[in-house]
């Protein structure tokens, strides 16, 4: 018997390991957590990364107002309703993945976008494009409505109908 309850306690603990052992991405961050702004932006090993060593407090500046570093509770921002996915002209059979960061207001409003991390660089406009017509739940700390970033992975698939699909809601993504 006490094997078995051995067996079952490392089958709940290995996936948590796994997941532990995950490199950290700027697609799997959790940007309303207090002290995330002051991260670096990261991304898979190959990717086109614009703002290489910089940390998305300085990739949005002053327009991303600090977060309380004191809270008891934080929801991340999340993704509502998004617009429809159109690769670039020209580009429509190529798969890529571009990881767009948001500036979510505590209004639910996107106010930037930028590409952070791409697979190739041709899809940036596009994947920002998708962002800018959604609209988002805002991060809450404490309860209240807080400006934050939300990094969401766009991926455009080849022979998929309007040339793609969207990535995650960010915060926990796998996809880069």
């Amino acid at each position: 018997m006490p094997a078995i309850r051995l067996t079952a306690a490392l089958a709940l603990l290995l996936p948590l390991a796994a997941h532990a052992a995950e490199p950290r991405l700027s697609s799997n961050t959790d940007y309303s957590a207090p002290g995330a702004r002051d991260l670096p932006v990261t991304c898979k090993p190959g990717d086109a990364q614009p703002f290489a060593g910089k940390t998305m407090g300085e990739v949005f500046g002053e327009a991303w107002p600090a977060t309380p570093a004191a809270t008891t509770s934080h929801t991340p921002p999340k993704v509502l309703t998004r617009s429809k996915l159109v690769p670039p002209r020209g580009l429509e059979g190529k798969p890529a993945t571009v990881v767009v960061a948001v500036l979510v207001g505590a209004d639910g409003r996107g106010l930037a976008e930028e590409a952070v991390c791409m697979s190739d660089a041709a899809f940036a406009t596009a994947a920002k494009r998708v962002l800018r017509n959604s609209t988002y739940e805002p991060a809450r700390v404490d309860g209240q409505a807080v400006t934050s970033v939300l990094a969401v992975p766009i991926v455009f698939r080849p022979g998929k109908r309007g040339g793609g699909s969207e990535g995650g809601g960010g915060g926990n993504s796998d996809q880069e």
